[in-house]
């Protein structure tokens, strides 16, 4: 059973999750309002977003490190020992200049947000490996492509079009977010199957392990999600808001995974019935 901090490190680390993605979300949805002719109310909001980013990743990264240095002096000496440390103390100073350039009506909260979503890769499971490089950029590129998707979906749930998602304008939003979201899948789906084999050894690992499970849960999150959207733009229901509700319950279920440690390589089929090897 995980302990009290692990427990609450998760739900800070949900909190940040949910906050960023939201947030690149936003950027696409008012950038393809702004587009002509333009959508007027395609401004979904950012400042809770980015605040629950903000406490969400402070939470995080110090819970982490008094954890794992046992005493204020440990956790400042995890935190500023290494590469990895520094990325860490940039990303949620990045999240609160972005909060407070956002509060002053200034630019450069986008740069600031991304940078601060791509970092995460270096807190993963991607960043343990041996030859981190790769699977950092994959896991990078699989969150900022999540947020286009999975973001602007819980980005259009905050909005309401004039006439509702049926109308002239809810429709011509979802087909301009469309286009768009179909390219962003379809970069998550492919990352996501990368970071997949670098973490399951063999199929049994999917029913076997509880990173298996979790990422199971995850993939029927994410299907469910395609099916939705499939609804909302070729049949045109309205299904924004309960297809935001299952995002953040699959980026729940990312916490987790990110949590939860990767199965070890093994030989013993027998601890493997199905045997396939599928991590190279």
């Amino acid at each position: 059973m995980p302990s009290t901090s692990e427990l609450a490190i998760g739900v800070l680390r949900w909190v940040e999750y949910a906050g960023l993605i939201y947030l690149i979300g936003v950027f696409v949805v008012r950038r393809l309002g702004a587009n002509t002719p333009r959508i007027a109310w395609a401004r979904p909001p950012m400042e809770l977003a980015l605040g629950a980013a903000l406490v969400g990743g402070l939470g995080v990264v110090v819970g982490q490190a008094l954890v794992a240095g046992h005493s204020l002096s440990g956790a400042v000496t995890l935190l500023s020992g290494d590469a990895a440390g520094w990325v860490r103390v940039a990303r949620v100073a990045a999240e609160g200049v972005a909060l407070g350039l956002c509060l002053l009506g200034r630019r450069m909260v986008a740069p600031l947000a991304l940078f601060a979503a791509a970092s995460l890769a270096f807190a993963g499971h991607a960043a343990a490996q041996q030859q981190p490089a790769g699977p950092i950029f994959a896991d990078a590129m699989h969150v900022l492509s999540a947020g286009v998707w999975a973001g602007g979906i819980m980005a259009l749930a905050t909005v309401r079009p004039p006439g509702g998602w049926s109308g002239e304008e809810g429709k011509a939003m979802l087909v301009r977010f469309g286009g768009v979201a179909l390219i962003a899948f379809a970069i998550t789906a492919m990352t996501g199957v990368l970071e997949a084999s670098a973490g399951i050894s063999y199929l049994s690992d999917l029913w076997t392990t509880p990173y298996g499970v979790v990422l199971g849960v995850k993939s029927a999150g994410v299907l469910v999600m395609v099916v939705l959207s499939v609804l909302a733009w070729r049949r045109g229901l309205g299904l924004v808001r309960f297809e935001a509700v299952v995002a953040v319950l699959v980026l729940a279920a990312t916490a987790v995974l990110a949590a939860t440690p990767i199965p070890p390589l093994t030989t013993d089929l027998s601890m493997n019935p199905v045997g396939v090897d599928i991590r190279h």
